[in-house]
């Protein structure tokens, strides 16, 4: 709760005088002119917005909120005394005006002084699409400020909010969150704590992946969220968003003392306290083969090089982990060199080949291959059986991040942020056939295929580095 101020009763005996009231009168007026101006930027951040130009920032209409242009304009975005200032370029077109740069972990601090009634929001690590982790600038009737948002192809992930507002900016109602802390200004204060029509400052922090999310008003905190399942790239755009829908041309967002306190990123091949909590396992330790094996249960030859597995060359088909697994969330970042074929296995089991078969019949593959398109071999696919809805790869030499989600006969692929793939695998019925009549190559019917098995990492004839593997055991179906 905030604090209630200090009272101090005045006597008629210690009345000021009438040059005591001026220069009070003085004072006053000269904090209040104060606190118009930006405040000075704290130690530690650097300012993203320079006050007069949209230098490092570009409109993005790649978003759902740029329909009404046809995703060619994402909104109007200009710089007018200081301030950053977006709206709808022609009724019910918004969307996001992001960063050049990309930012990982960092708490970022703004001021703002909207129009109440559009929806804005403050994204963080968004792609050019909008999907992003979002702070709510929700700043109209039923809206919320500084709750947390899966926006995008996160699909309302997490949705998080401990108040909204009434029909008036004055007025809001609490409402109970499942996430501390629970509302921290008593709704009767709130006109006292919220200055509409001034600058207000807004704050968040996002660090790790999945993502420890703390947002602050006017310093006081307002949501502390630890996401334990969803994952998203580790860095992305800053983001402002004007929403789309209705007609708010006339209807402004405005936002200036834009700066970043960026930190250091944990190291590689650790668990954080946070993924602790939330029941991740590190299957690599980053400086030995512990726990790993070649599939014909040998000990790889291949060195660990520079924190990373190399399957190229290790003595086999791939290496695996040596403990098998069911239904799972498997993490893993990757990077290819040129003319890369590997691929990451799923329930793998039995580890002997069937006679005239290698290893690989045995598994699931989700392919990882040096190319552009987004075939039934090409990143994010499952080996054969399902295409990827697009190759989201990153240039060769570039580290790349993928959730795979392993439940019952579910497989959901998640390529640096973009949810690529889905399969259902009691759909694959017959051998050889895929769900819509078309061939493969395995002689396996898929919805009978085990749920269970070991997780490996393949050598195809080229080198390819994987680091980072963490695995979130799920509950049976």
């Amino acid at each position: 709760m905030i604090p209630p101020r200090a009272r101090h009763v005045m006597t008629n005996r210690h009345r000021p005088t009438a040059p005591i009231l001026l220069i009070l009168g003085w004072a006053l007026a000269t904090v209040a002119s104060a606190a118009e101006l930006p405040a000075p930027v704290e130690e530690g951040f650097v300012p993203i917005f320079d006050g007069r130009t949209l230098a490092g920032w570009h409109a993005s209409g790649k978003t759902g909120h740029s329909r009404a242009s046809g995703n060619t304009s994402g909104g109007r975005w200009v710089v007018e005394e200081g301030a950053i200032i977006g709206s709808q370029d022609i009724p019910g077109n918004g969307g996001i005006l992001i960063t050049d740069a990309a930012y990982g972990d960092y708490e970022i601090a703004l001021e703002m002084r909207n129009d109440f009634g559009p929806d804005s929001g403050l994204f963080l690590r968004s792609t050019e699409e909008g999907t992003a982790f979002q702070a709510m600038i929700d700043y109209h009737a039923n809206g919320n400020l500084m709750g947390i948002y899966g926006e995008g192809k996160l699909g309302a992930r997490p949705s998080i909010r401990n108040f909204s507002f009434r029909g008036s900016v004055t007025e809001i109602e609490e409402i109970q969150s499942p996430v501390p802390p629970s509302l921290p200004v008593r709704p009767a204060s709130w006109p006292a704590f919220w200055h509409h029509g001034q600058w207000n400052e807004l704050r968040a922090r996002i660090v790790g992946n999945p993502p420890h999310i703390t947002t602050w008003i006017n310093g006081v905190r307002f949501c502390d969220w630890q996401e334990t399942e969803i994952r998203h790239p580790d860095t992305g755009g800053i983001a402002l968003q004007v929403h789309g829908g209705g007609d708010l041309t006339k209807q402004f967002v405005r936002y200036r003392n834009i700066r970043v306190h960026q930190i250091s990123p944990s190291p590689d091949n650790i668990l954080t306290e946070q993924e602790r909590q939330g029941g991740w396992i590190l299957l690599f330790d980053g400086k030995s083969h512990n726990g790993w094996m070649n599939s014909d249960r040998t000990p790889p030859r291949t060195p660990v090089e520079e924190g990373a597995l190399n399957p190229h060359r290790a003595g086999h088909y791939m290496l695996v982990h040596t403990q098998q697994w069911s239904n799972f969330l498997l993490a893993v970042d990757f990077k290819i060199t040129p003319h890369c074929n590997s691929g990451i296995f799923l329930r793998t089991s039995p580890l002997e080949p069937r006679p005239g078969k290698d290893v690989g019949y045995n598994g699931l593959e989700i392919a990882i291959d040096d190319t552009l398109t987004s075939g039934y071999h090409d990143t994010g696919a499952l080996y054969d059986l399902a295409a990827p809805r697009r190759n989201a790869m990153r240039p060769i030499g570039e580290w790349n991040h993928i959730d795979i989600t392993s439940r019952a006969n579910l497989i959901e692929i998640v390529l640096n942020g973009e949810a690529v793939n889905t399969i259902d695998l009691s759909r694959f019925t017959d051998p050889y056939k895929r769900p819509d009549g078309s061939t493969h190559k395995f002689d396996i019917p898929y919805r009978d295929h085990p749920r269970s098995g070991y997780i490996g990492l393949q050598d195809h004839g080229s080198a390819c580095w994987f680091k980072n593997i963490k695995l979130k055991p799920l509950p049976a179906e």
